[in-house]
């Protein structure tokens, strides 16, 4: 039985990818030379999700600085930068993509983490090459929750928005399927907080990625 989306539009960080850890040291570090406390990854994952600026603003906040954040920035992007390839993929990822490539279903990626460091993370784990099409946070002039990213990957696949599927683990990912109108399939390990993840309207909540393949 062949995929019955001719696209998936995947998230990165807390889908494909448990990108925490790694995100977390690039936090640690920036506080660090600014000389300020550290945080723990359960603390840092609550702040995963809405773009990189905003993740080190919410741990400058935290550390109560009031150094401006256009001064921090290219430190955090340089730490961002040396640790983003160490995240690890989950189980069954690797897998799934390859099954869905090889039905000729197309693959993308939305996420709002820089598009400059998405290409060597997949690269690192043997997934880049899945892949049709990227939008990082920083490609467009909106990001995710906003509608326009998923939009701008299913124009370029040449799929309407009904006919693509968003896989996503956040609140941040349920809002921008629903804004672009695209069918939605949560994840429930991943960075969700407080989402009710049965409560959104999903086609699917999957347990495992390659329960993907089990949707028809």
């Amino acid at each position: 039985m062949s995929f019955p989306y001719p696209l998936v539009i995947f998230d990165l960080d807390g889908t494909l990818v448990d990108s925490a850890p790694a995100i977390a040291r690039a936090v640690n570090r920036t506080l660090t030379d600014w000389k300020l406390r550290n945080y723990d990854l359960a603390q840092i994952t609550g702040w995963i999700g809405e773009g990189s600026r905003q993740l080190i603003t919410y741990a400058m906040r935290a550390a109560g600085s009031e150094v401006d954040i256009d001064a921090v920035m290219p430190g955090f992007l340089k730490h961002y930068g040396e640790t983003a390839p160490e995240g690890q993929a989950y189980p069954g990822v690797e897998d799934t993509l390859a099954t869905l490539h090889g039905q000729g279903v197309q693959l993308a990626v939305c996420t709002n983490k820089p598009e400059q460091f998405v290409r060597p993370l997949l690269q690192a784990r043997g997934l880049l090459q899945y892949f049709d099409g990227i939008v990082g946070g920083n490609t467009l002039s909106e990001r995710k929750p906003s509608g326009v990213p998923l939009l701008h990957l299913c124009a370029q696949a040449g799929v309407e928005p009904r006919g693509a599927l968003m896989v996503g683990d956040s609140e941040i990912d349920a809002l921008s399927a629903h804004n672009a109108g695209v069918p939605l399939v949560l994840v429930r390990y991943g960075y969700h907080k407080s989402l009710d993840l049965d409560a959104v309207g999903a086609v699917a909540v999957i347990g495992t990625m390659p329960e993907l393949l089990q949707l028809h």
